[in-house]
């Protein structure tokens, strides 16, 4: 038992000994934080003297692209919705969108026309399509929307403004086609630093008369250059004039030129001769990156190398239907339901002022038609996701799983990862997964194909 006050004197002994403790306990953790800190401060440690020219620093800019945007008949039929009277096509974009919100910016080709109800709402083969698929695509994530089809002019020439009076007024801009008081049809944006230029092309359909047409349609001469057209008959008189084009985005600014060309065959899975002519031009003329429709089915991916070998454009040579009715019972063609989100990844050293693609990858699409409560219902769907969660997404019978599967199956076979240039090859970042098969890229969507 211990005396009484020799208890106090050692509880305050104790005391004292655990605030020495603590003291000394403190000082230890000051001293190895001090040391991890010391590198930071010059002239404290012998480091090396770093520079900012040492340090690898870089904007980056993330391009996300889509192919056919159609409305058909049983499509925008479907979106109407009666206890309100009104169409309402967010619905086909639900699944989709936070792929598409991942990228700085993303653009599609509107393959219809948003020429007024008092007209009347139509489908194949003249397009007419209710104003809120623009509202839709911009609460999906869209920015840019190619207007320069064969379609343009489906509902005439007062159809062509209209249309881009909705796109604006939704807060998108169209580019392909313009206004009479509109000075361009094309852009140049400022995006996290980097300054990219942006037009879009069609092909013409056969003149009659000498006139141009699109879908058969005669455009009215005074309105011709509204509308950026090539002919497939005369591309020596057209492609000149897309060089003008590049050169004036250039002097705008833009430092990476990326064009949107509707060419191509409906239905074939390869480019034609006159892509590949057209595209072999284009790397002549300096374009870094082209991206095609049209054809309703995906076509490869290439770099295209130009003449001297000193430029590598990518090329999408077509990136299928991302929304339509086009379906294998209609057409009895394989592949017109497969499409695709791809991801450009463009980078800008700040060093030196190159900007350059860093890397790219996808995400297969497919559209998705079913019953439900007696209504055909219409969504675009994420293969990559769908394909382990079958129920999330709606795929409830085995015929819709199976042709999920295929679709995935078709669009990955397709896409075989094309060669990187020699180029470019020192300077690509490893961050890019251009060359990481397997591993998932560092571009959005993460579960999305690695390129």
């Amino acid at each position: 038992m211990i005396p009484k006050g020799v208890g106090c004197c050692l509880a305050v002994k104790r005391e004292k000994q655990r605030e020495r403790d603590k003291k000394q306990i403190h000082k230890i953790a000051f001293i190895f934080m001090l040391g991890l800190a010391l590198p930071v401060f010059p002239g404290l440690v012998n480091a090396p003297d770093r520079t900012a020219a040492d340090l690898p620093l870089y904007s980056e800019v993330i391009i996300a692209a889509v192919g056919d945007v159609m409305v058909h008949s049983p499509q925008y039929k479907a979106q109407y919705r009666q206890e309100t009277g009104t169409y309402d096509f967010t619905n086909n974009f639900r699944f989709i969108k936070p792929y598409l919100l991942r990228a700085d910016l993303a653009l599609a080709n509107l393959e219809t026309t948003f020429g007024g109800e008092a007209i009347g709402y139509s489908g194949f083969p003249r397009f007419n399509t209710p104003d809120s698929l623009a509202g839709a695509l911009k609460d999906a994530g869209f920015n840019l929307i190619i207007t320069a089809n064969n379609h343009t002019v489906d509902t005439g020439i007062n159809g062509v403004f209209r249309t881009i009076d909705v796109l604006r007024e939704r807060g998108l801009q169209a580019i392909g086609t313009r206004k009479p008081e509109d000075e361009k049809s094309y852009i140049v944006k400022d995006i996290n630093g980097i300054k990219i230029g942006f037009s879009a092309y069609t092909f013409e359909t056969p003149r009659v008369s000498g006139k141009k047409t699109l879908n058969g349609i005669i455009v009215p001469q005074e309105y011709e250059d509204l509308i950026d057209t090539f002919s497939y008959q005369d591309l020596g008189a057209g492609l000149p004039k897309i060089k003008e084009r590049i050169e004036a985005l250039r002097e705008e600014g833009a430092e990476f030129i990326v064009l949107y060309l509707h060419w191509g065959e409906e239905y074939q899975r390869e480019p034609n001769r006159a892509q590949r002519k057209i595209a072999s031009t284009l790397a002549n003329y300096g374009v870094d990156l082209i991206f095609g429709s049209h054809p309703h089915v995906l076509q490869p991916i290439e770099y295209v190398q130009s003449d001297d070998g000193s430029k590598a454009t990518l090329v999408f040579f077509s990136l299928g239907n991302f929304l339509s009715n086009q379906r294998y019972e209609r057409l009895k063609k394989k592949y017109t339901e497969d499409g695709a989100i791809v991801y450009v990844e463009v980078k800008k050293d700040l060093h030196t002022g190159e900007v350059f693609i860093a890397g790219f990858s996808y995400l297969p699409t497919w559209v998705h038609k079913y019953t439900k409560k007696q209504r055909l219902v219409y969504e675009i769907l994420p293969l990559n996701d769908t394909l382990g969660n079958f129920e999330y997404y709606n795929l409830l019978t085995g015929e819709s799983i199976r042709r999920a599967v295929n679709s995935k199956r078709n669009t990955v076979n397709l896409f075989k990862k094309p060669p990187l240039p020699v180029g470019q090859q020192a300077r690509a970042l490893p961050a890019a997964g251009l060359e990481r098969s397997g591993e998932e890229p560092s571009i959005p969507p993460p579960d999305a194909a690695t390129k």
